[in-house]
C-alpha cells in the first residue's frame, strides 16, 4: 500500500519539482546581487595581498624579505589569490569573486539537500535553508569581505554533502569527505575541532554497529587519507619553514587561552539580531527526546541507520562544540559574525530537520515562510546592534565592547578607497628610498599599496616576537599583544602616517604634503639619509625638525645644566631616535662626556 500511495502521489512532486527549482534558482541570484551589493573588502586581507607579491616576486611566503613567519591562516586560500595572481588577475577583484562563487556553491549544496528531503518525504518544502541564507545579511557580507570566510564554510558544507547526501559510496566517499575536510583544514586550522568530531563520530557509528576493529581502522584511514597524504607533507613543510606549529597569529590572539565571558558575549551578538537561530537551542532536544524512550543504544543505532538522521545529529554535535570550544573558547572575535558565518549553513539545516520531524508537514511550509519573513525584521535589528548615544545623546555607529561592524568601518568610518589611494602617492613618494613603515590597525591596506621595502605590523600578526609576547592583562581580542615603542626603534623602523601619535616628544612630529594629501608623520627613527632623500623629494612640502640642530641646541642649553638623571634619560632618547642609526661621534661623545663627569 505504502508503494502504491507513493506512486499517486509521485507526479505531484514532480509537478513541484520546477517550483522548487524556480525559488532555489531566485534565492541564489538575491544573494549575488546582495553579497555584490554589500562587497567590500577587510582590511586584514591586506596582509595577505603583500604575501601574495612577495610569492610572485620570488622571495618567498614572507611579509618581509628573509622573515618567515606566518601571518596568515588560510594557506589554500592565499594559494588560490596567488595563482590567479600569477594568471595577472587582480587579487582585490580575484577574492570577492571567489568568495561569491563559494557562497553560490554552498546555497546550491543546500537546495539539493533540501530537494532530496522533499522528495523522499514525497511532499513539496521550502527550500528554507537557501532562503534563508540568501536573505541573511551577514552571510552576504562575508562573502566579499576578501577573507577566505564564504570559501571555508563552502568546504565544510562539500565534506557535509558528500557524506550523508551524495550517491557516492563505500571507501570513494571517505576518501572524498576527508579531501575536503583536508581543504578546509588547510584553510582554516580550526577544522582540526571538526575532523576530530567526525573522526569519533563515524568511529561511535562503526562500533554502535559491530563493525571489526580491523575494519573501522580501514574506513578511518580511508577518512583522513587525504590528511595524511597532503595535510602531513604540508604541516612538515610549515614547521620547518616558519618553526611554529600553528600559524603566527594563533599566538598573537592567545589561542591557546580562555575567555568565555567575550566569547559567549560576541556568540550573543549574533543571534540577537539573528533571533530565529535561537531555535537550535530550543528545537533539537525535542527532536532528538524519542532516543530517551527505551535502550539509548539501541534507538541510536536504529536513529543513526538513516544517513540523514546522522548527518542531523553531526550537526548538532558539531554547532555546540564549535561555538563553545571554539568561538566562546577563545573569547570570539573583533570583527561581527565572522567566526559563526561558516557554521551559518548548519544552523539553519539543523533548525529546518527539527521542524520536519516536530511539525505536520502540512504546516511546514508556513511556518518556514514566517521564518523566512523573519529575517527582514532580523536585518533591521542587526544594525540597531553597533547603534548608541555618543556624549552628546546622538545616536552614531559604534563597537559594540570590543565587536566591530567591519564592512561599515571599511566603507564609512575607514575607506579603503582612501587608503588605496594614499598608499599609492607613498608609493610614489617613497619610491627608491629605503624607508621601513609602521602599519597600525585599519592601515594594512596602506602598507601594501605603498609597498615599501619593510612594513612593520603593530599588533605582531607577522611578527614572532610580538606573537609570542605576554600580555598583563586580557584586552581587545585581536589587538592585546602589540610592539612597544622601544622595539619599532631598535628595529629602525622610521615613519607611521595618520594615526595618532605613540610618543608624546614633539620633536618626532612632522608634515609630508604628498600631493593630493597633507600626511601627519610620526618619525621613530630619524635616518640622516631618508630625511635628506625626503627634503631633496619634497622641498618645502616636507615640514620637520631637523633633528641635528635640535641636538645642537640642547647641548648649546641644557647639556651642562641638565640632572644627571634627566641627561640619562634625554640620551636614551636621542640614542634610540638617532644616534643608533647615524654615524654622528662628534655629537653622541658630547653627552658621553657629560655623562662620565
Amino acid at each position: 500500500m505504502a508503494n502504491q500511495k507513493n506512486k499517486v502521489e509521485l507526479p505531484l512532486l514532480t509537478h513541484k519539482k520546477s517550483l522548487f527549482i524556480a525559488i532555489s534558482i531566485v534565492a541564489v541570484i538575491i544573494s549575488i546581487i546582495y553579497s555584490y551589493k554589500l562587497k567590500w573588502l577587510g582590511d586584514d586581507i591586506f596582509i595577505a595581498f603583500r604575501y601574495v607579491q612577495n610569492i610572485l616576486d620570488g622571495n618567498g611566503f614572507v611579509y618581509n624579505k628573509g622573515e618567515h613567519v606566518e601571518g596568515y591562516t588560510h594557506f589554500l586560500w592565499l594559494i588560490m589569490v596567488s595563482f590567479l595572481a600569477w594568471l595577472k588577475f587582480s587579487p582585490l577583484i580575484t577574492t570577492q569573486v571567489l568568495g561569491i562563487l563559494s557562497s553560490i556553491g554552498t546555497l546550491i549544496l543546500f537546495s539539493v539537500i533540501g530537494y532530496k528531503i522533499s522528495k523522499r518525504n514525497n511532499v513539496f518544502i521550502l527550500p528554507f535553508i537557501t532562503v534563508a541564507l540568501a536573505l541573511n545579511y551577514d552571510y552576504n557580507v562575508w562573502a566579499t569581505s576578501g577573507l577566505e570566510t564564504a570559501f571555508f564554510s563552502f568546504l565544510l558544507c562539500c565534506a557535509f554533502y558528500t557524506f550523508f547526501f551524495s550517491s557516492i559510496e563505500g571507501n570513494k566517499k571517505l576518501v572524498f569527505t576527508g579531501l575536503y575536510l583536508c581543504l578546509a583544514l588547510m584553510t582554516r586550522p580550526d577544522t582540526l575541532l571538526i575532523l576530530f568530531l567526525a573522526n569519533v563520530f563515524f568511529a561511535f557509528q562503526l562500533l554502535l554497529n559491530k563493525i571489526s576493529f580491523l575494519k573501522i581502522i580501514s574506513s578511518l584511514l580511508f577518512l583522513n587519507l587525504a590528511i595524511i597524504v597532503i595535510y602531513v607533507p604540508y604541516f612538515i613543510w610549515r614547521y620547518n619553514y616558519f618553526g611554529f606549529i600553528f600559524p603566527n597569529t594563533y599566538y598573537d590572539k592567545l589561542g591557546s587561552e580562555t575567555l568565555f565571558s567575550k566569547g559567549f558575549y560576541y556568540i550573543w551578538l549574533y543571534f540577537k539580531p539573528h533571533f530565529s537561530s535561537f531555535l537550535i537551542i530550543l528545537l533539537p532536544p525535542f527532536a532528538l527526546l524519542p532516543l530517551l524512550k527505551g535502550k539509548l543504544f539501541t534507538n541510536l543505532k536504529a536513529y543513526l541507520s538513516d544517513n540523514w538522521n546522522a548527518a542531523f545529529l553531526t550537526s548538532v554535535l558539531m554547532v555546540y562544540a564549535y561555538l563553545i570550544v571554539f568561538v566562546a573558547k577563545v573569547g570570539g572575535d573583533f570583527m561581527h559574525a565572522r567566526f559563526i558565518i561558516p557554521i551559518a549553513p548548519f544552523i539553519y539545516f539543523i533548525i529546518y530537520y527539527s521542524l520536519l520531524k516536530l511539525a505536520s508537514k502540512k504546516n511546514l511550509n508556513v511556518i518556514f515562510t514566517v521564518l523566512i519573513l523573519s529575517t527582514f525584521i532580523e536585518t533591521k535589528i542587526r544594525f540597531d546592534v553597533f547603534k548608541a548615544p555618543d556624549k552628546n545623546g546622538k545616536i552614531i555607529t559604534t563597537l559594540n565592547r570590543d565587536v566591530a561592524d567591519e564592512r561599515w568601518a571599511y566603507t564609512t568610518y575607514l575607506p579603503i578607497e582612501n587608503d588605496i589611494k594614499l598608499g599609492k602617492a607613498l608609493h610614489r613618494t617613497f619610491q627608491g628610498i629605503d624607508a621601513k613603515m609602521l602599519v597600525r590597525g585599519g592601515q594594512a591596506c596602506l602598507g601594501y599599496f605603498a609597498d615599501f621595502k619593510y612594513a612593520q605590523e603593530y599588533h605582531g600578526l607577522t611578527d614572532t616576537l610580538i606573537a609570542h609576547s605576554k600580555v598583563p592583562q586580557r584586552g581587545r581580542i585581536g589587538h592585546e599583544k602589540h610592539a612597544t615603542y622601544e622595539y619599532l626603534q631598535n628595529k629602525g623602523i622610521h615613519f607611521i602616517f595618520n594615526r595618532s601619535a605613540i610618543s608624546k616628544d614633539q620633536y618626532k612630529y612632522a608634515q609630508m604634503d604628498v600631493l593630493p594629501y597633507q600626511v601627519r608623520v610620526e618619525i621613530i627613527t630619524y635616518d640622516n639619509k631618508i630625511i635628506s632623500q625626503l627634503k631633496e623629494r619634497l622641498g618645502a612640502g616636507f615640514k620637520f625638525t631637523d633633528f641635528q640642530m635640535y641636538v645642537d641646541n640642547y647641548i648649546q642649553t641644557k647639556l651642562t645644566t641638565a640632572s644627571k638623571a634627566e641627561l640619562q634619560k634625554d640620551y636614551k632618547d636621542f640614542y634610540l631616535y638617532y644616534f643608533k642609526h647615524n654615524d654622528d661621534k662628534l655629537r653622541e661623545n658630547k653627552f658621553l662626556s657629560a655623562l662620565n663627569n
